[in-house]
C-alpha cells in the first residue's frame, strides 16, 4: 500500500530537518519566476532548489550587471530549500554585490542569466567536479587487496564444495 501524501510530506520534512535544510521564500519581481522556469526549461533541471543552488554556486559579482529595472505587476515567489553551507554562498555574494537582501541577489541572478540565453547560460548550471588521481604505490595496493580477497574467494568455494 503506498504511502498517503501526509506521511510522505512528514518523512521529507524530517528528512530536511536532519540534513540542516531550511526553506526560503524570495519575493521577486513580476516576470521572475517565468524566467527561472525558461532556464529550467533550457537546462533540463526539474527542482526549483536545483537551479538557485547552481545560480548561487556559479554566481560570480564581476559577471553581474546593476539590477534590471522592476517589471509593474504582482511579485513573484520564488521558493526553495538551502543547506547551511548554501545561505552562507548567498548571504556572502549578496554582501559582495552591495544588496541588502537575498532576494535581490536571486533576482539580479536570475535575471541576468537569462537575459544571456538559452547557450550562453549554459555555463551558470555546470556542476563543478573535483578531479582526482590515484597514485601508483595505491593502485598496486589496491590489485594486491583484490588478488588476496579472489584467492581467499577461491579457497572458501574450493573447499565448501564438498
Amino acid at each position: 500500500m503506498a504511502a498517503e501524501q501526509k506521511q510522505r510530506t512528514a518523512k521529507l520534512a524530517e528528512k530536511r530537518q536532519e540534513l540542516g535544510e531550511q526553506e526560503l521564500r524570495h519575493t521577486a519581481p513580476y516576470g521572475t519566476r517565468q524566467m527561472l522556469d525558461d532556464l529550467m526549461l533550457w537546462h533540463e533541471i526539474e527542482e526549483v532548489s536545483e537551479a538557485v543552488q547552481l545560480l548561487v554556486m556559479n554566481g560570480r559579482v564581476g559577471d553581474l550587471p546593476p539590477a534590471p529595472e522592476k517589471v509593474k505587476g504582482p511579485s513573484d515567489i520564488i521558493r526553495h530549500y538551502f543547506r547551511q553551507g548554501m545561505r552562507d554562498r548567498l548571504e556572502a555574494l549578496t554582501a559582495e554585490l552591495g544588496e541588502t537582501k537575498d532576494r535581490a541577489t536571486i533576482w539580479r541572478l536570475i535575471a541576468h542569466v537569462h537575459s544571456l540565453g538559452a547557450e550562453k547560460s549554459a555555463t551558470y548550471f555546470k556542476i563543478k567536479r573535483h578531479g582526482f588521481a590515484i597514485s601508483e604505490n595505491v593502485a598496486h595496493k589496491l590489485r594486491q587487496a583484490g588478488f588476496a580477497e579472489s584467492l581467499q574467494m577461491n579457497a572458501e568455494d574450493e573447499g565448501g564444495g564438498d
